[in-house]
This record gives structure tokens, sequence and C-alpha cells, in this order.
């Protein structure tokens, strides 16, 4: 692993590729968390953050996709102080929580990122032969490079990505290129397979973007996503629907008009034009939180514009 395959400005389908990927995301709003499109039930999430409590993590993966990982991770800095089990030195130990399959390593040094490695190979090793996905999330690498410098970052970085692909697991890393100078970006790159700037603003024209936006049953869609940026389509058409029929029991022949619609009009010409992504095998649709903010989808949606549906 490692060698960027270059910078993606549109849709990606980050994990739909057979082998592991690494994948160095450039943008500093969480909103762009919905762009870790995994399916729950069948994946092993390892989070790491400077900032989040484990609280705030649940919460987040909660009301994205409506439930946690099969097995969630989390490695947060925190909560150091409050946790019992937390250690400054010795091997980085876990504490498990109650109501679901989910751990918490308090650290409390960014800096030391040879202790995190090690904290994050732990999960590794214990998922390695399980029967599912592996998805390692660093949801802000510039505490770490603050706080340990950008050669030591880089070599964490490097020996991340092998681990992870040893482990055939995924990584996203997220970096905030508004406060990261273009050299030390420029570092990074070339240890991903890609490279992902979700600041970049896709290039649909007026009209185009008119056309797209005007039309009721996309105009539904984008609101849902806005709402909850990753949705099952069968969930999606029945919303629509309710919606278009005005009824909160709609008919199967009105449900399936409206699933018909969806799946082989709007939600792939949504997709053409990378403002959502939608994977076919497992039937769910998500904002392509990578190329558009739902600030900017909540502009467009509220203003007027004529109904074609």
């Amino acid at each position: 692993m490692g060698g960027t395959n270059g910078d993606e400005g549109e849709s990606n389908e980050w994990h739909g590729d057979s082998r592991p990927t690494a994948t160095l995301l450039l943008d500093g709003d969480s909103a762009s968390d919905a762009a870790l499109d995994v399916a729950p039930e069948s994946t092993n999430v390892l989070v790491v953050s400077v900032s989040r409590s484990v609280r705030e993590v649940i919460e987040e993966w909660r009301r994205r996709a409506g439930t946690l990982p099969a097995t969630l991770g989390v490695i947060t800095y925190a909560e150091f102080d409050r946790s019992a089990s937390a250690a400054s030195s010795g091997t980085p130990s876990r504490q498990s929580l109650p109501g679901g399959d989910v751990t918490v390593t308090s650290m409390s040094d960014p800096g030391d990122l040879r202790r995190l490695g090690t904290a994050i190979t732990l999960y590794l090793d214990d998922w390695v032969d399980a029967d599912r996905k592996t998805l390692v999330y660093v949801d802000a690498l510039d505490p770490f490079a603050d706080a340990g410098g950008v050669e030591t970052t880089f070599q964490f970085l490097h020996l991340l990505v092998r681990s992870v692909d040893q482990s055939a697991a995924d990584v996203v890393v997220r970096l905030a290129p508004s406060t990261t100078d273009e050299r030390t970006v420029n570092t990074y790159r070339p240890l991903f397979d890609r490279v992902v700037d979700a600041t970049a603003t896709p290039t649909l024209d007026d009209d185009e973007r008119h056309a797209l936006l005007s039309n009721g049953r996309r105009r539904f869609v984008l609101q849902s996503l806005v709402d909850q940026p990753t949705v099952g389509l069968d969930r999606l058409a029945a919303r629509l629907a309710r919606w278009e029929n005005d009824t909160d029991e709609p008919t199967d022949t009105q449900r399936a008009r409206a699933y018909t619609a969806l799946a082989s009009v709007h939600v792939p010409r949504l997709a053409d034009a990378g403002i959502v992504t939608y994977d076919r095998s497992a039937e769910r649709v998500r904002l392509a939180a990578d190329n558009w903010s739902t600030d900017r989808l909540r502009r467009y949606l509220a203003a007027p514009l004529d109904d074609d549906r």
C-alpha cells in the first residue's frame, strides 16, 4: 500500500474495493463523517479522536447510521481524567462499556504516537480473524501533528498504513487543509492510496444544478439525506410514497411506484452529478459529503424552485 491515485473531486465509494484502502480526507468539517459509509452489522470500526468523547462518537454513529457497528472501539484523549483504567505507561488498556460491543482506550498525550500505534495494533490483532470488514478512522490528524511534529507524524502514518494493510483493513485519516500548510499536506500524500479533497466544489453549471434540484422527488431525496445522510432505498421509497400520497399508510402499488422512480431515474441522476452515492448491491443511498456540504444543500433546497415532478 502507498502511492496516491491522485485527488478525487468526484463522488467516491471508499469501501467498494476488494483490497484494503488508505484514504487521506482533506476536510475540516465533521459533517463529512457521513462519507464513512459502512454496513454497520458487518464492520468493526475503530475511531481515534483527540477531542471527541465516547458518548459523542456513539451518538454520531447512531444518528447517521441508525445503529452502531458490529464492534466499536474508541481511542480518545477527551476522557483521560475520568478514566480509572487509563495508565500513562505500559500497554494501553481497554474498558468495555455496557449495552453493546463497545470498548474504549483512554490516552493522555497526543504527542506519544508510538503509544497510539500500539493501541491501534491491539485492536487490529483482536479483529484480524473476525469475519467482518475493519475500518480505522482518525477523525483529526492536526492535533497529533501539532503535538508530535510533522516528521514523527509522517513516521506514524507510514506504520499505520502498513499495519492496516497487513490486517486487510481500511483506514481514513482526516486532515484540515485550512489549518495545515500545503507543504505538510504534500508530505503526507504519498502514503495514501487516494486523497479526497472534500473542499472541492462540484462543477455543475446553473442550468444543470437547477434541473437537478427543481424536481420534487429529487428534492425530497436530498432533504431526507440532509436529515439522515445514509438511508436504505426501501425506507426512502416508503417515505416518498407517504409524502406524495399524503398518507401514513401508502399502498403496495404506491410504494412500488416510488421505489421504481427512485431506483431507475432520480437516485442514479443525482449519483451521476456527484451529489449522492448509490450502492446498488446494498440498496443504500448516501449524501456525497466529500462534494456537497449539508449547509450548501440546505441553501439550495430553501430557495424557491419550480417543481417538475
